[in-house]
């Protein structure tokens, strides 16, 4: 795994930009959705917008590669 530096690096080099991609995301969806969408229609909304931010974030934050460790090094 990764250590305690790392994590927190990576948390601290992501956050801020993550969150503002969040907030200009996630507002105008909820201002669409709560003023357009039925009611009826709102959940599968929602979950249709999730999937695009979730994949959003896959392509725009990729998992960083483990070092290799010592035990695999042959």
């Amino acid at each position: 795994g990764f250590t305690v530096q790392q994590v927190y690096d990576r948390v601290a080099s992501t956050l801020w930009d993550t969150l503002k991609a969040q907030w200009a995301f996630w507002i105008p969806a909820q201002l669409i959705n709560f003023r357009f969408v039925p009611l009826r229609h709102q959940l599968n909304f929602v979950l249709v917008v999730s999937l695009v931010w979730t994949t959003f974030l896959s392509l725009a934050f990729p998992p960083e590669k483990k070092p290799p460790s010592a035990a695999s090094i042959p």
